[in-house]
């Protein structure tokens, strides 16, 4: 099974500067004409996939939707484990505010990164458990080594799914950069008796032609 991953395009809340987490935001102008350039990339260098996912926040299914329409390929079925990581009180808000209204939040380490419950939100754990759900039910629908799947949700999430299938065990902190629409390709296979993945490409936006693109937007997905 091979897994094609790509976040979404600029949102509104991308520009603005703001946490999302749940918090629901469209694509901008920028983030449509993105997708559209993903989607270009993709008909040309990636495998044609045979099942396409989405997270249902409008950031991502729309995103979904544009890339399909570029390929001509399979729609996206929408799956709600693919949401981006809960940020609870901090959704919506920009880094200074953050900053002023939640100081504990800059205070914390880098190992505490990754877990919300502390601000009403996904706690690291329940993070892990929906990455597990989603690999799980990907890998009984297509683990035939033909197979191949899009997959397209958030930065946050999909930096879990990656973590979770190329490493054992699971590490707590890894650093991926992952700006709007940068695409992956995770190729599953079977080593030593165990199902896992190697990240065969990872490719940003701005190496997808068309001109150069935004920086990553870090923590606010």
């Amino acid at each position: 099974m091979d897994i094609i991953l790509v976040r979404h395009g600029e949102s509104e809340g991308n520009a603005l500067g703001r946490l999302q987490g749940h918090f629901d935001s469209p694509l901008t102008p920028l983030g449509r004409a993105q997708a559209r350039r993903v989607g270009g990339w993709l008909k040309v260098h990636a495998p044609r996939w045979a099942a396409a996912y989405a997270s249902p926040l409008a950031r991502a299914k729309e995103t979904a939707g544009i890339i399909c329409e570029q390929t001509g390929y399979t729609q996206s079925i929408l799956d709600d484990d693919l949401r981006e990581v809960g940020a609870g009180r901090l959704e919506g808000l920009t880094r200074d505010e953050i900053w002023s209204r939640y100081p504990r939040f800059a205070e914390r380490q880098i190992t505490e990164l990754g877990d919300f419950a502390e601000f009403e939100g996904e706690a690291y754990d329940g993070v892990q458990e929906r990455v597990r759900r989603v690999l799980a039910r990907l890998e009984s629908a297509h683990r035939a080594a033909a197979d191949v799947v899009l997959v397209v949700a958030h930065g946050g999430i999909l930096f879990q799914i990656v973590k979770a299938a190329v490493c054992v065990p699971v590490p707590r902190v890894c650093i991926l950069q992952w700006g709007n629409c940068t695409a992956t390709l995770l190729r599953f296979r079977e080593r030593r008796r165990t199902y896992m993945a190697e990240v065969t490409w990872h490719v940003p936006l701005d190496l997808m032609g068309g001109g150069p693109a935004e920086e990553s937007t870090g923590v606010f997905r």
